[in-house]
């Protein structure tokens, strides 16, 4: 018999997280599991809830989407002790990118018996420092992707949207914040390289996918040891809009205006602004889909920082 914390979130998947919640308990307490619940209503109070019991749990299982997920690696990250992935949320990159079934509970609690006896999966972390965002412990992990340019603009605004769901609202994300869009300012060091630039996007990628979906870095690896930085040229708003429907296969990449950039020490630095003449000031930067707070920050990579019940790193 395991002790398993978990944590549910009752807005998930359209409002059908609740449901889903109960029905992610009833099927892991069948199983014999001694469960511990450790939703508290709010992101920050179920946070601290688990970490108060993480030392007497030989697991900590989520239920919910991207969001729920990141809460989890906080706990988890960098420690023994493993996550369990329920995914029930609007978006679930994270669950896609570890080829974890998505809106099955009866599947998903199977995967957590199988991780429980011994079908883990170590994958890297991406690690923020130096983001100027309040928040109970530091550092701050993300799995999939941090954002910090156009990019970050649109997650902010999605993020409050509560109609359309899903990867549709990045639709309307984008089309909302293009006409006050303006090329960013940012000073970026990778691995000891510096130098100055003005442009569009601006993000992090551990693993392949964001915002429901977008493969802004199809090549990233979850077990690689590396990070990769996508940064694109000052576009047109023109030119994003035709870019945008390309992030669903990662054909962008062929724009020779997008780099992608290997790395494990990532600096990014706000670099001027408009009355300057450098670039806009970077917006809030969000790593998946949680806003983890404004340049300048680090990022660093984590090899193997965590362990995911039952995952199989699909690409």
């Amino acid at each position: 018999m395991s002790r398993i914390g978990v944590i549910t979130n009752p807005t998930a998947g359209s409002g059908r997280g609740a449901r889903w919640g109960a029905e992610a308990l009833t099927a892991l307490s069948a199983s014999g599991h001694q469960i511990r619940d450790l939703s508290r209503g709010t992101w920050a109070a179920s946070y601290e809830a688990a970490m108060e019991h993480r030392r007497g749990l030989d697991a900590l299982v989520v239920v919910g989407g991207d969001g729920m997920v990141h809460l989890g690696i906080q706990v988890c990250g960098e420690r023994k002790l493993p996550l369990g992935i329920v995914a029930a949320g609007s978006g679930n990159d994270a669950a896609e990118s570890l080829g974890l079934p998505i809106h099955d509970i009866e599947a998903s609690v199977r995967r957590i018996h199988e991780g429980l006896s011994g079908i883990v999966a170590r994958i890297d972390l991406g690690v923020i420092t130096g983001a100027t965002v309040d928040f109970p412990s530091k550092p701050r992990y993300f799995i999939a992707v941090l954002s910090a340019g156009i990019d970050a603009a649109i997650a902010a605004y999605g993020s409050n949207l509560t109609f359309p769901r899903g990867p549709l609202k990045y639709k309307v994300a984008t089309l909302r914040e293009l006409p006050r869009f303006k090329p960013y300012g940012v000073r970026v060091k990778v691995d000891g390289n510096e130098w100055t630039q003005r442009c569009t996007l601006v993000a992090v990628a551990n693993g392949t996918v964001f915002g429901g979906g977008l493969k802004v870095s199809p090549d990233s690896v979850l077990n690689d040891g590396v990070l990769e930085l996508v940064l694109a040229e000052p576009l047109s708003r023109r030119s994003i809009l035709k870019l945008f429907p390309k992030l669903y296969d990662g054909s962008h990449l062929a724009d020779e205006r997008i780099r992608v950039i290997p790395a494990t020490k990532i600096e990014i630095t706000p670099f001027g602004d408009v009355e300057g003449g450098q670039g806009a000031a970077l917006p809030p930067a969000f790593a998946d889909g949680e806003q983890v707070g404004r340049a300048p920050m680090t990022v660093t990579v984590a090899p193997g920082a965590l362990r995911v019940l039952g995952a199989t790193l699909a690409k």
